[in-house]
C-alpha cells in the first residue's frame, strides 16, 4: 500500500508538472497574440478593407508654435484599379501638356551671334601678311595661334594696338581690324575667328560622379547638347547609388536665382529643345526617379524609373515578385505623393494633404492584366498588405526563443528533482 501510494505519489508529481507545462505554454502563446500589437512593427490585427494606414492626428508635431496652430486635414483618397481607370489615365496622358514654366524655357529663340568675351582665344588672320599671321617665325606654334581676351576685354594686335573685342561679334572685331590696318596695309583682308569658347559656361552638378563645367559656343546650346558634353555622366552611375543608372531623366534648372524642374522625357517627347544661357546650372536630381517597394515583397528597395515609363508589373517583377507565403495579393496599393493646398480659412492657415491610393485586386488573372497596364510615376510607393495570419506569426516567432529557454529549464529542474 505504501509502495503504491509513493507511486501513485509519483504519478500525480509527473501529471502536475505535464499540465503546468501545457497550461504555461498555453499562456505564452495567450500573451504573444496579446502582446504582438506591442512588438516593433507588428500587429495582430489583420488587415480589412483599406484601413492598413494612418495618417496621424491633426496637429503639427513641430518645434516651431506657429507651426503647431495651423491644423492639418489628412484625406487620401481610395481608387480601384478598374478598366474605367486604366482608360482614363491613357486619356490623361494623351492630352497631358508641359507645365507653364517648362513651355516658356522651351519656346523658340532667335538664333544670336557669338559675343565674344574675357578668357576666348581668338585668331586673326590677315591673307598675305605671314608677319602678322606668324609673328617671330613661330610656324603657327600654339603660343602664336591665337590670342586671348584679357579681363579688360582687350587683346592686342600689331599696328592697331589695344583693340577691345569684349561684347563685339566677330564680324564687329574684323570690321574694326580691317579699318585700324588700312593706314599701313592696302585693301587688307582680315579674318577673325574663335580658337576656344571660354567666356560662357554652363555649370552641371547633382547625382553625378563629377560636377563639370560646359562652354556654350556660336551654336544654339541645349540642356541634352550640355549633358551630352559632360564627361562625368558617361559612366551610367549616380554618384549615389551602387545600382546602374538608366539615363539622366530629371534636371533643375537653375537661372537668375530661379529654380525650374525639368522632365527631359516630357520636353523631348513634344520636340521643344531647352536653350542654354551662360551662368545657367543644371542639377541632375536622380534621386527623384525612383519607385519605393514597400511590404511583402521577396526584395523591398526603391527601383530606378524607367526612361521609357514602368508598369505596376514591371515594378513587382523587379522587386522578385510577391512574398506567396505573406503576402495578400488581394491588397496591392499604391501611394501617389502627398498634394498639399493651404487655404485660408477664419484667418487662420490649413493645409491639407491628399495623396491617391490605388488599390488593385492580384488574386486572379484580370488583376494581373490590369497590374500590366497601370504605369507608375516617379515617387510612387508600392505596398503588399500582408496576410492575416502573417503579423500574428511573426510575433509569436519572437516570443517562441522565450518560451524555449523556459520549457528546458522546467525539464532539467525536474530531472535534477528525481
Amino acid at each position: 500500500m505504501v509502495k503504491g501510494l509513493r507511486h501513485t505519489g509519483h504519478v500525480s508529481i509527473d501529471w502536475v508538472f505535464a499540465r503546468r507545462v501545457v497550461l504555461l505554454s498555453i499562456a505564452l502563446v495567450a500573451l504573444a497574440a496579446l502582446a504582438g500589437c506591442s512588438l516593433p512593427g507588428y500587429s495582430t490585427n489583420p488587415v480589412q478593407g483599406d484601413n492598413w494606414y494612418n495618417f496621424g492626428n491633426n496637429e503639427d508635431a513641430t518645434y516651431q508654435d506657429e507651426l503647431n496652430k495651423q491644423p492639418v486635414d489628412y484625406d487620401p483618397r481610395i481608387v480601384k484599379i478598374t478598366p474605367s481607370l486604366i482608360r482614363y489615365q491613357q486619356k490623361q496622358r494623351a492630352e497631358e501638356k508641359l507645365p507653364a514654366a517648362e513651355r516658356a524655357l522651351t519656346a523658340p529663340n532667335d538664333t544670336q551671334p557669338y559675343h565674344i568675351g574675357s578668357g576666348d582665344v581668338l585668331r586673326v588672320i590677315v591673307y598675305g601678311q605671314q608677319d602678322l599671321n606668324d609673328p617671330g617665325g613661330s610656324n603657327g606654334s600654339s603660343e602664336s595661334a591665337g590670342q586671348v581676351v584679357n579681363a579688360d576685354g582687350n587683346i592686342y594686335y600689331p599696328y592697331a594696338g589695344e583693340v577691345h573685342v569684349a561684347g563685339k561679334t566677330p564680324t564687329e572685331v574684323r570690321r574694326q581690324l580691317t579699318q585700324d590696318l588700312t593706314s599701313v596695309i592696302r585693301d587688307p583682308q582680315v579674318d577673325v575667328r574663335v580658337m576656344e569658347y571660354r567666356s560662357r559656361r554652363v555649370y552641371i552638378s547633382g547625382d553625378i560622379s563629377k560636377p563639370c563645367t560646359v562652354s556654350l559656343t556660336d551654336v544654339v546650346n541645349t540642356v541634352l547638347q550640355a549633358l551630352d558634353e559632360c564627361d562625368t555622366l558617361s559612366s551610367g552611375k549616380s554618384a549615389n547609388s551602387a545600382a546602374p543608372a538608366t539615363g539622366v531623366q530629371n534636371i533643375v534648372l537653375i537661372r537668375n536665382g530661379k529654380s525650374t524642374f525639368l522632365d527631359l522625357n516630357q520636353i523631348y517627347a513634344a520636340g521643344n529643345p531647352v536653350p542654354l544661357k551662360p551662368g545657367d546650372r543644371l542639377l541632375v536630381d536622380d534621386s527623384a526617379n525612383r519607385v519605393f517597394m514597400m511590404g511583402e515583397f521577396n526584395e523591398q528597395q526603391a527601383l530606378s524609373f524607367s526612361t521609357g515609363g514602368m508598369s505596376l508589373s514591371d515594378a513587382i517583377s523587379d522587386a522578385g515578385g510577391l512574398n506567396l507565403d505573406s503576402a495578400n495579393p488581394g491588397k496591392i496599393y499604391v501611394v501617389r505623393g502627398f498634394i498639399s493646398d493651404q487655404s485660408v480659412a477664419a484667418g487662420h492657415l490649413k493645409t491639407v494633404m491628399r495623396p491617391d491610393v490605388y488599390k488593385l485586386d492580384m488574386g486572379h488573372a484580370s488583376g494581373m492584366l490590369l497590374a500590366n497596364e497601370f504605369q507608375l510615376r516617379p515617387r510612387d510607393i508600392v505596398f503588399a498588405a500582408p496576410a492575416s495570419l502573417v503579423n500574428f506569426n511573426r510575433a509569436l516567432s519572437q516570443v517562441t526563443p522565450s518560451l524555449n529557454i523556459i520549457l528546458q529549464s522546467l525539464l532539467l529542474y525536474d530531472r535534477a528533482g528525481n
